[in-house]
């Protein structure tokens, strides 16, 4: 008698396997950019040291260098993850999954169109205090 056979292939084995694995990775990077975004803004209010306060101010002519505090290839996949119908923009019921983001959307709005660019993303995320 012939036992019937279950086939299964490796790749819809790890196809299963790997959609929850995007899905878990892609929430984790969307969270750090969110939980990121907080921090900047707890660090802006954070007041300076009385060593600097006390320095005398010098003028320069060079404008101050803006450090990123992440790697542009993170802000674009944590970007893109908001992003949900791909058109460049996050909107304000994109940004309501992602609370650090909805938390800080109109500070982050620069033109106030009710949308983040990339671009206005991308200089929420890295903002500094300037020196």
């Amino acid at each position: 008698m012939n036992k019937p056979t279950i086939t299964t292939t490796a790749t819809n084995a790890s196809s299963a396997l790997t959609r929850p694995r995007i899905l878990m990775l892609g929430s984790l990077l969307a969270l750090a950019a969110a939980a990121a975004l907080l921090a900047t803004h707890a660090q802006a209010q954070t007041p300076e040291p009385a060593a600097a306060a006390s320095a005398p101010a010098t003028t320069s002519s060079a404008p101050a260098a803006v450090v990123l505090k992440y790697d542009p290839k993170d802000l674009e996949r944590a970007f893109k993850f908001m992003d949900k119908t791909g058109d460049g923009k996050v909107s304000r019921d994109e940004a309501s999954n992602f609370r650090g983001v909805s938390k800080h959307f109109d500070e982050a709005d620069v033109n106030k169109d009710g949308f983040l660019s990339r671009e206005e993303f991308d200089n929420a995320m890295n903002k500094s205090r300037q020196p």
